[in-house]
Protein backbone atom coordinates (compact mmCIF):
# COMPACT_ATOMS: atom_id res chain seq x y z
CA UNK A 1 0.00 0.00 0.00
CA UNK A 2 2.75 2.44 0.94
CA UNK A 3 4.71 1.90 -2.26
CA UNK A 4 1.56 2.19 -4.43
CA UNK A 5 0.75 5.51 -2.78
CA UNK A 6 4.27 6.82 -3.42
CA UNK A 7 4.20 5.56 -7.02
CA UNK A 8 0.81 7.13 -7.67
CA UNK A 9 1.54 10.60 -6.30
CA UNK A 10 5.31 10.99 -6.70
CA UNK A 11 6.51 8.87 -9.62
CA UNK A 12 6.49 10.03 -13.24
CA UNK A 13 6.72 6.48 -14.61
CA UNK A 14 3.87 4.25 -15.69
CA UNK A 15 0.29 4.65 -16.84
CA UNK A 16 -3.05 5.26 -15.15
CA UNK A 17 -6.55 4.94 -16.51
CA UNK A 18 -9.46 7.35 -16.52
CA UNK A 19 -10.86 6.31 -13.16
CA UNK A 20 -7.51 6.58 -11.40
CA UNK A 21 -6.96 10.01 -12.99
CA UNK A 22 -10.37 11.30 -11.89
CA UNK A 23 -10.02 10.00 -8.35
CA UNK A 24 -6.50 11.40 -8.00
CA UNK A 25 -7.44 14.82 -9.33
CA UNK A 26 -10.56 14.96 -7.16
CA UNK A 27 -8.56 14.00 -4.07
CA UNK A 28 -5.80 16.53 -4.73
CA UNK A 29 -8.28 19.33 -5.45
CA UNK A 30 -10.14 18.46 -2.25
CA UNK A 31 -6.91 18.53 -0.21
CA UNK A 32 -5.91 21.85 -1.78
CA UNK A 33 -9.32 23.32 -1.01
CA UNK A 34 -9.00 22.24 2.61
CA UNK A 35 -5.47 23.65 2.86
CA UNK A 36 -6.66 26.98 1.50
CA UNK A 37 -9.77 27.05 3.69
CA UNK A 38 -7.92 26.18 6.88
CA UNK A 39 -4.87 28.27 5.96
CA UNK A 40 -6.92 31.41 5.38
CA UNK A 41 -8.58 30.95 8.75
CA UNK A 42 -5.18 30.58 10.44
CA UNK A 43 -3.80 33.65 8.67
CA UNK A 44 -6.75 35.85 9.63
CA UNK A 45 -7.13 34.80 13.27
CA UNK A 46 -5.82 37.95 14.93
CA UNK A 47 -8.21 40.71 15.98
CA UNK A 48 -7.61 44.03 14.27
CA UNK A 49 -6.58 45.82 17.47
CA UNK A 50 -3.70 43.43 18.21
CA UNK A 51 -0.36 43.78 16.49
CA UNK A 52 1.35 40.39 16.55
CA UNK A 53 2.34 37.82 13.97
CA UNK A 54 -0.38 35.36 13.04
CA UNK A 55 0.39 31.64 13.56
CA UNK A 56 0.61 31.08 9.80
CA UNK A 57 1.48 33.63 7.17
CA UNK A 58 0.75 33.58 3.45
CA UNK A 59 4.16 32.24 2.49
CA UNK A 60 3.58 28.97 4.37
CA UNK A 61 0.22 28.58 2.66
CA UNK A 62 1.82 29.20 -0.75
CA UNK A 63 4.54 26.66 0.05
CA UNK A 64 1.94 24.01 0.95
CA UNK A 65 0.09 24.62 -2.30
CA UNK A 66 3.34 24.57 -4.29
CA UNK A 67 4.16 21.20 -2.73
CA UNK A 68 0.95 19.82 -4.22
CA UNK A 69 2.09 20.68 -7.75
CA UNK A 70 4.31 17.60 -7.97
CA UNK A 71 1.48 15.11 -7.29
CA UNK A 72 -0.69 16.95 -9.85
CA UNK A 73 2.15 16.72 -12.39
CA UNK A 74 2.71 13.02 -11.63
CA UNK A 75 -0.94 12.18 -12.24
CA UNK A 76 -1.12 14.20 -15.48
CA UNK A 77 2.14 12.68 -16.79
CA UNK A 78 0.95 9.13 -16.10
CA UNK A 79 -2.35 9.88 -17.81
CA UNK A 80 -0.52 11.26 -20.86
CA UNK A 81 1.57 8.09 -20.86
CA UNK A 82 -1.68 6.14 -21.20
CA UNK A 83 -2.17 7.91 -24.56
CA UNK A 84 1.42 6.99 -25.53
CA UNK A 85 2.34 10.68 -25.33
CA UNK A 86 5.46 11.93 -23.60
CA UNK A 87 4.88 13.54 -20.22
CA UNK A 88 6.78 16.60 -21.40
CA UNK A 89 3.60 17.61 -23.25
CA UNK A 90 2.16 18.32 -19.81
CA UNK A 91 4.20 21.51 -19.82
CA UNK A 92 1.77 22.92 -22.38
CA UNK A 93 -0.53 23.56 -19.42
CA UNK A 94 1.80 26.44 -18.58
CA UNK A 95 0.68 28.20 -21.78
CA UNK A 96 -2.97 28.31 -20.68
CA UNK A 97 -2.73 31.70 -18.91
CA UNK A 98 -1.60 33.25 -22.19
CA UNK A 99 -4.38 31.56 -24.13
CA UNK A 100 -7.16 32.73 -21.82
CA UNK A 101 -5.88 36.33 -21.89
CA UNK A 102 -5.71 36.21 -25.68
CA UNK A 103 -9.20 34.74 -26.09
CA UNK A 104 -10.72 36.78 -23.26
CA UNK A 105 -12.17 33.80 -21.39
CA UNK A 106 -11.97 32.99 -17.67
CA UNK A 107 -8.73 31.21 -16.67
CA UNK A 108 -10.42 28.09 -15.33
CA UNK A 109 -12.20 27.11 -18.58
CA UNK A 110 -9.09 25.80 -20.42
CA UNK A 111 -7.98 23.88 -17.30
CA UNK A 112 -11.43 22.33 -17.01
CA UNK A 113 -11.31 21.43 -20.72
CA UNK A 114 -7.93 19.70 -20.32
CA UNK A 115 -9.08 17.79 -17.21
CA UNK A 116 -12.33 16.76 -18.90
CA UNK A 117 -10.49 15.61 -22.02
CA UNK A 118 -8.05 13.51 -20.01
CA UNK A 119 -10.96 12.11 -17.98
CA UNK A 120 -13.18 11.11 -20.89
CA UNK A 121 -10.92 9.86 -23.68
CA UNK A 122 -9.81 6.24 -23.38
CA UNK A 123 -6.10 5.53 -23.43
CA UNK A 124 -4.24 3.40 -25.92
CA UNK A 125 -5.32 -0.24 -25.60
CA UNK A 126 -2.61 -2.75 -24.85
CA UNK A 127 0.96 -2.17 -23.82
CA UNK A 128 2.94 0.83 -25.01
CA UNK A 129 6.42 2.24 -24.41
CA UNK A 130 5.42 3.56 -20.98
CA UNK A 131 4.06 0.34 -19.49
CA UNK A 132 1.25 -2.16 -19.47
CA UNK A 133 -2.40 -1.34 -20.02
CA UNK A 134 -3.93 -0.06 -16.74
CA UNK A 135 -7.24 -1.78 -17.49
CA UNK A 136 -5.54 -5.14 -17.83
CA UNK A 137 -3.56 -4.48 -14.66
CA UNK A 138 -6.73 -3.88 -12.62
CA UNK A 139 -8.68 -6.69 -14.26
CA UNK A 140 -11.42 -4.50 -15.78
Amino acid sequence: MHSAFIWYFLSLKGRIGRQEFCLGMFGLVLVDMLVVRIGVKLVDTRPLYYDFNPPLDGSVLRALLAASLWPFAAIVVKRLHDFNISGWWGLTILAIPHVDRTLGIPYWIPYLFVAATLSVLPGQPGDNRFGSDPQLRTGV
